[in-house]
């Protein structure tokens, strides 16, 4: 026990020692640019070296062999056994072949060190260039919790992956600071909005049991702060929902679903009051099953408020489309309809919550349809896109086939 702790002790004091070393370390020191010139320096020192030594290794092997050789021919010519002299015994050709290969040889070799060392450190960049990208990716999409796992800046890629993990700390910190707050305010409104519905209810039902005439005035106002404290709750509501759908919370609900289903769903609840409203809905929906990973309730609820945006703005014998599809790369939901559409100046701010084109209507719209449908999508992974249909506006949330 007493030598495990001693153990982890060294290592830790190794440890402080590297990272006090690379902390002393000149910033030009922990430059990539800096780093890749030293090693491809040490490189080449270390290749002409290598070079020099196998070229001399191979041409004294190779003297060694004429040397033995001639020291052969003289032993046959002392002892009779050869009566031939060579006046040249070592050829100038021969000597250039020797350094010759002895120059091809050494260059092979240093030709392969060089490149398993270019290989081994750009591998080595790549690892934490892609390591980086995924740590992004998944902080993308909701994730705050990845990190590189960096701890030493020894260079220009490890000071970007200990920044990409500090600056994922505190953002993680400050979501976490965020969604305290959203919870705190949800339990601190919710129950007073909620109590103001009920008394102003039960004060609109004394005032109906009261033997006592109320004047028309007072019932109006009492009936409009009842409609206000109803859409308050509503907007109220739905803005905890969209933060929710944006959290990625959600994701843990997601099923097969079939979306030719849930365009069937949405369409049969809405052709009878497409009706009623004096318009006509009219359903493209695909023949074959569109399998995708999602949830249900949240992709019924954004067609109908695509649906429902279309009955409020179109007016009275417009026609809306709803239909489903798939692409060679996504699948897709689209709401057309041959209404007054949107301007190409409010196209961008129509996804904001609470925006609204036509300020001055007071058609019940609360500005969140669209901002819910931009949730749900990005949910997804998916899109939404806004394009003429000249008349009218037509709406496509695009689901990637990765969601299959």
């Amino acid at each position: 026990m007493k030598a495990s702790l001693e153990r982890k002790k060294a290592r830790l004091s190794s440890a402080l020692s590297f990272s006090n070393v690379i902390k002393k370390m000149p910033l030009w020191m922990k430059s990539s640019a800096m780093q890749q010139g030293l090693m491809f320096g040490a490189v080449s020192i270390f290749s002409l070296i290598l070079m020099a030594s196998v070229t001399l290794l191979y041409v004294d092997y190779e003297l060694g062999n004429q040397n033995k050789e001639i020291v052969k021919e003289s032993r046959e010519l002392v002892q009779g056994q050869n009566k031939h002299i060579d006046d040249d015994p070592i050829e100038d050709d021969e000597i250039m072949a020797v350094l010759t290969s002895g120059f091809v040889l050494a260059g092979v070799l240093v030709s392969l060190f060089s490149a398993v060392i270019v290989t081994a450190l750009s591998r080595h960049s790549q690892k934490r260039i892609t390591r980086i990208e995924s740590v992004l990716n998944a902080a993308a999409e909701g994730d705050l919790s990845v990190r590189t796992g960096e701890k030493h800046t020894i260079n220009d890629l490890a000071r970007i992956s200990v920044s990409v993990d500090e600056m994922l700390s505190r953002l993680e910190g400050s979501v976490a600071a965020m969604s305290d707050i959203s919870a705190n305010i949800a339990h601190e409104l919710k129950t007073p909005i909620t109590r103001l519905r009920h008394n102003l209810l039960t004060l609109r039902d004394e005032a109906d049991a009261s033997p006592q005439a109320h004047t028309d005035a007072f019932l109006n106002e009492l009936d409009n702060a009842l409609e206000d404290s109803q859409r308050l709750a509503t907007i109220f509501d739905a803005l905890l929902r969209i933060s929710q759908i944006e959290s990625g919370a959600r994701r843990s609900r997601f099923s097969e679903i079939d979306l030719t289903q849930v365009v069937g769903t949405v369409a049969e609840i809405y052709e009878d009051v497409a009706e009623d409203a004096g318009m006509t809905l009219s359903v493209q929906n695909a023949e074959a099953p569109l399998l995708l990973q999602g949830d249900r309730e949240l992709l019924i609820q954004q067609i109908a408020n695509l649906i429902e945006n279309a009955l409020r703005y179109c007016p009275e014998g417009s026609q809306i489309t709803l239909g489903c599809g798939e692409d060679a790369d996504a699948m897709w939901i689209s709401v057309e309809d041959n209404g007054p559409g949107i301007p190409e100046s409010e196209k961008a701010r129509v996804f904001e919550r609470l925006y609204r084109v036509d300020k001055s209507r007071t058609d019940g719209g609360l500005g969140l349809g669209l901002s819910l449908a931009k949730a749900v999508a990005g949910l997804h992974h998916g899109s939404i896109t806004l394009h003429d249909c000249h008349p009218g506006l037509g709406v496509k949330v695009t689901l990637p086939v990765e969601q299959r």
